[in-house]
């Protein structure tokens, strides 16, 4: 491309400075020639002088002399100077640039990792862990302590009777004497051991093996007359469509309710304290071991008797007895108006006895019987 710039502006300078040298020696020419010098300017005008030399120390041009020795005789020859203009069109073509990439290769190193010997393995073994829990227990004050006594209680037997148990005289005592017995074993001891061998069982399988090949023939059996056959036809049944009815589905919202003071809402929390229990040392600790207590419990016993003997047993009879009920009697009393003689009457009765009736009349009047 830039050579190409050159080459015009060089065809442009000759262009421009050409006329004005060959016109110093040509102003007696015809008008022919004049008219030939401007097609020349004209022809040169942006076009490519490549491979066309412009020496003028030769007087030639494009392979022509224009000098004046040899360019112009006198002889009237009428000559035609043809230009041939070559126009190069730059065409794109491919150029091959090299770029280099640098690429990453991985080269692996060995690297050298101590491993103890012998080699540690860890395994992780699961096991159940109790977890103790604190949980805080009411505890009464002052803490009520149950102990309990254990007395024996005697039950109260009207009539004890005894029972006799039979017991044989002497008594038989059985005792189990284990006596050995010698078994007899062979030696050596005979082993048993199934060992399972394979038996070929002839097998008896005809030649040619016959093969049972199953084709399905259509037979058509012929019948003389016909009989016509019903055959049930589908009848149309109504089928029930529901309408669809909408179905109402609750599903809940999250409603926001903006507050502008919001208050405060004291919240129970309830934290674990730790209550330390006082735990005795030595701890005591109790046992209960059962104490079997007789209870004697009356029940009839039958003692065996040869022959019994007959036993008078008094039976109480009931029988009418006389019982006196009191009643009152009534028994006129004298009095004196005298006083000294009540009183020596009273004194008298009360010595004697006898001012019982009198005494007894009065009190059996007060309370009215």
């Amino acid at each position: 491309m830039f050579n190409y710039f050159i080459e015009v502006f060089i065809g442009m300078c000759v262009s421009l400075w050409l006329p004005s040298f060959v016109g110093a020696h040509a102003e007696d020419k015809k008008v022919e020639k004049k008219q030939e010098k401007r097609g020349i300017f004209h022809d040169f005008g942006g076009h490519e002088f490549g491979g066309h030399d412009f020496g003028l120390s030769s007087g030639g041009y494009g392979g022509h002399d224009f000098s004046s020795s040899g360019a112009y005789h006198d002889d009237h020859h009428h000559h035609v100077k043809t230009v041939t203009v070559v126009k190069n069109v730059p065409v794109p073509y491919p150029v091959e640039k090299h770029i280099h990439v640098p690429v990453e290769k991985h080269i692996p190193v060995p690297v050298k990792v101590p491993v103890p010997q012998p080699y540690p393995v860890e395994k992780v073994v699961h096991y159940p862990v109790k977890e103790i829990v604190k949980v805080p227990v009411h505890i009464p004050q002052p803490y009520p302590v149950e102990k309990k006594v254990h007395y024996p209680v005697h039950v109260p037997v009207d009539r004890p009777v005894p029972v006799k148990v039979f017991v044989p005289q002497p008594y038989p005592v059985e005792r189990h004497i284990h006596v050995p017995v010698k078994v007899p074993v062979p030696q050596p001891y005979p082993v048993e051991k199934h060992v399972p061998v394979p038996v070929k069982v002839p097998v008896h399988v005809p030649q040619p093996y016959p093969v049972e090949k199953i084709i399905h023939v259509p037979v058509k059996v012929p019948v003389d007359r016909p009989v016509p056959v019903h055959v049930p036809k589908p009848v149309p049944v109504h089928v029930e469509k529901p309408v669809p009815y909408p179905v109402i589905k609750k599903v809940p919202v999250p409603v926001h309710i903006h507050v502008d003071r919001p208050v405060p809402v004291p919240v129970e929390k309830h934290i674990p304290v730790p209550v330390k229990v006082p735990v005795p040392q030595p701890y005591p600790v109790e046992k209960h071991i059962p104490v079997p207590v007789e209870k004697h419990i009356p029940y009839p016993v039958k003692v065996p008797v040869d022959r019994p003997v007959p036993v008078h047993i008094e039976k109480h009879v009931p029988y009418p007895v006389e019982k006196h009920v009191p009643y009152p009697v009534k028994v006129p009393v004298v009095y004196h108006h005298e006083h000294h003689d009540d009183h020596h009457h009273h004194a008298d009765f009360s010595s004697s006895g006898h001012g019982f009736s009198s005494y007894g009349g009065d009190y059996h009047d007060h309370h009215g019987y």
